[in-house]
């Protein structure tokens, strides 16, 4: 899970499927499909190590060190989540946040 604060930089909407495109507030945006492997994320651990390696994806040391130190503190944060129904919600969310911070970088590329 990406924390919320850091990852949130700015409003993003929910993911409805791959390639949908949605309305907001009278601006129409495309939701992008989630990044490669995402599908395969079904436990905290493997979130994990997938959220790891979307950080190694990223073009500058500094954001990489910023991301992989939100990752790991947000891992911390829910640590003690025993609801398998919460942990499969921020686990859908973690990967929407993912997409939506790697898709923010390739176009600054």
């Amino acid at each position: 899970m990406w924390a919320a604060s850091q990852w949130e930089a700015g409003s993003r909407l929910m993911s409805g499927g791959r390639g949908q495109w949605r309305s907001r507030g009278g601006l129409k945006s495309l939701i992008m499909a989630p990044l490669p492997n995402a599908e395969l994320v079904q436990n905290s651990l493997q979130l994990y190590r997938y959220l790891l390696r979307c950080c190694k994806q990223l073009p500058e040391e500094n954001i990489r060190q910023h991301y992989r130190h939100a990752v790991r503190q947000s891992f911390k944060v829910h640590a003690d989540e025993d609801n398998p129904e919460r942990i499969q919600q921020i686990i859908k969310r973690a990967i929407e946040d993912a997409d939506w911070v790697m898709n923010k970088y390739k176009k600054q590329k």
